[in-house]
């Protein structure tokens, strides 16, 4: 008994470590991304990120399964956060001329955070002169600090919890 229960806890502990490990802590600040709207206007990353609290990016796309399975926990803690500590912004890879179709499908997923539009390729060069990674596809998550820094990075599904986590580290030793 003892010793599953050890087993558990090291299996935890492994996976909690692991999901922190994948954030990457870098001092980059946001290059602009050319971004439309839902609403048709030309904007840009470094104007939709926040300046006076934390930011996570929430890229997806209309036909992302694991995107999908995310939105309900996403759209909660944007709510939970969004007035204090974090807003979440979402940032649709399909296509600037698909703004109907993602609106569409955001009303219907109820999607509480607002998305914008970005190109796939273009979308993919800048994450790479932000991470120094490749982008892999989606769900892909970035986090910026109230300065526009990127602070973390992850491909695929994120854990609230380890997110969380992370914040309240980071938050204590950076603005």
């Amino acid at each position: 008994m003892s010793r599953t229960k050890n087993k558990m806890k090291r299996r935890y502990l492994s996976a909690t470590l692991m999901c922190l490990c994948l954030f990457f802590s870098m001092a980059s600040t946001a290059q602009d991304l050319n971004l439309k709207t839902l609403e048709g206007n030309a904007t840009s990353l470094s104007n939709q990120l926040s300046k006076t609290m934390w930011t996570l990016v929430m890229v997806w796309t209309t036909y992302c399964g694991e995107c999908a399975k995310q939105y309900d926990e996403i759209s909660a803690f944007h709510q939970s956060n969004k007035k204090f500590r974090l807003r979440v912004l979402g940032v649709s890879l399909d296509g600037l001329n698909q703004r109907t179709k993602v609106r569409q499908y955001a009303r219907i997923k109820n999607h509480t955070f607002p998305s914008v539009l970005a190109e796939s390729e273009n979308f993919s060069n800048k994450y790479k002169e932000l991470t120094g990674a490749p982008f892999t596809g989606t769900p892909t998550y970035m986090l910026f600090d109230r300065g526009q820094s990127i602070q973390a990075y992850m491909d695929g599904p994120i854990s609230i919890d380890a997110l969380e986590r992370f914040i309240d580290q980071s938050g204590q030793s950076k603005g």
